[in-house]
């Protein structure tokens, strides 16, 4: 830190640092790169897809759940089978033609492929 650095001290007995702005903006960088840093190392061993593939989903040119089950190598029969539920049902979410899927029923398939049930939602925008 620079030697411009003053300290006020208030009525109440507070202090209070003045520093040069370039000082105070580099701080403040480096604070939130530090927080960014943290969020990264918190959430290292979520799981996550390809970038490119993330990107597609959230274009809406690959439903969530075929990225997900392609990610993971599981072809929809066998995602089915894990999950008990119908391949037809697979088919219909990951064509978009079943709307109104139940929680119930992500939640199998997000539970084999061991995501969380949000990472099947498609974006609404």
């Amino acid at each position: 830190m620079s030697e411009t650095v003053q300290i006020l001290h208030t009525p109440g007995g507070e202090d209070l640092a003045v520093l040069p702005r370039a000082e105070y903006e580099a701080l403040r960088a480096a604070a939130e790169d530090a927080e960014d840093a943290a969020l990264v190392r918190e959430r290292r061993n979520e799981p996550a897809l390809p970038l490119d593939v993330a990107l597609a989903v959230r274009k809406g040119e690959l439903h969530p759940l075929t990225a997900w089950r392609k990610h993971a190598g599981i072809a929809q029969a066998d995602l089915a089978e894990k999950a008990g539920v119908r391949i037809a049902t697979v088919s219909d979410i990951e064509r978009n033609a079943s709307p109104s899927v139940s929680a119930a029923t992500l939640k199998k398939l997000a539970d084999v492929l061991q995501i969380g049930i949000d990472d099947l939602m498609a974006d609404v925008n």
